[in-house]
């Protein structure tokens, strides 16, 4: 008999997670960011997706790290993390609006930043999912959109899990690797249930794909889908976002225009992918 880390049941949890979700007809949409396997680059492209969705299309956006221990969303908005994120997640029947401006970071006019780092290496809180969902409710009262950062180790418990399956627009990372594919496969397989709920793939090589063992028809093969974005090899412009918190939105090449592709699709603007992107495509 084989074991899911995936497959999590948690009766009590689950009724919290379906009394908040009735009473969230109206709100901001919910996205969360998140890989099979740690280190596929998710923090950068939530911060450079807040980034777009609250400059490009103007919108409203709260931004958060759910990793308390070693996250680093801060440093990709070059903004001084205030660690109130924790207590919205203790405390949720304290929430209003007042606390939102308060709590959160503006890494812009309309760009909320939401962490709650730990000054220990041992993870000191984590929220149960009641608590995860009333708060994910109050932001999204307050924004048009709200992205969560999900570390890859918090899928394997209820919160984490159900982060992903109560999201109304699901990112799910992969990089070209067995491992992440593998792990990429058992996560898509347990979200297959999910219908009302949108599910977006998105590749990222974190080495040159050139050099790449794996190519993009293998990973398609792989999943039993086509991943619906690539996100190109680009250590200095990735690498600049997270040490410098410098946006990479603004490129002109390839990385800048699958981001702006990216921030489309999620506002449910028209994708244009581009002539010289569509060539890329095809020659991978």
């Amino acid at each position: 008999m084989t074991s899911n880390i995936y497959n999590i049941q948690d009766t009590e949890s689950q009724a919290g997670y379906s009394q908040y979700r009735v009473a969230s007809s109206g709100q901001g949409k919910r996205i969360v960011i998140a890989s099979a396997k740690g280190g596929a680059g998710c923090t950068t492209i939530a911060a450079n997706l807040g980034w777009l969705l609250s400059h490009q299309f103007e919108a409203r956006v709260a931004c958060a790290d759910l990793d308390f221990v070693s996250g680093d969303l801060d440093l990709h908005f070059n903004i001084t993390a205030s660690n109130r994120l924790t207590e919205m997640l203790e405390y949720p029947e304290r929430l209003e609006p007042i606390v939102f401006e308060r709590s959160g970071v503006k890494a812009a006019d309309k760009l909320h930043v939401f962490t709650g780092y730990s000054q220990q290496l041992a993870q000191e809180f984590w929220p149960d999912s009641v608590s995860f969902e009333a708060t994910s409710l109050f932001c999204q009262q307050q924004t048009d959109y709200l992205i969560w950062d999900l570390p890859s180790f918090c899928l394997r418990d209820s919160v984490g899990f159900e982060a992903m399956r109560s999201a109304d627009i699901r990112l799910v990372v992969v990089e070209p690797t067995l491992a992440s594919i593998r792990h990429t496969n058992q996560l898509l397989t347990q979200l297959q249930t999910d219908h009302d709920q949108q599910t977006i793939l998105i590749l990222n090589h974190t080495k040159p794909e050139k050099v790449s063992l794996i190519s993009l028809t293998d990973v398609n093969h792989a999943l039993g889908k086509a991943v619906d974005f690539v996100m190109p090899f680009s250590p200095e412009k990735m690498l600049s976002s997270a040490t410098l918190g410098c946006q990479v939105t603004d490129d002109k090449g390839r990385l800048g225009k699958v981001f702006k592709q990216l921030a489309a699709k999620i506002a449910g603007q028209p994708v244009d992918r581009g002539r010289g992107l569509q060539h890329w495509f095809r020659r991978r």
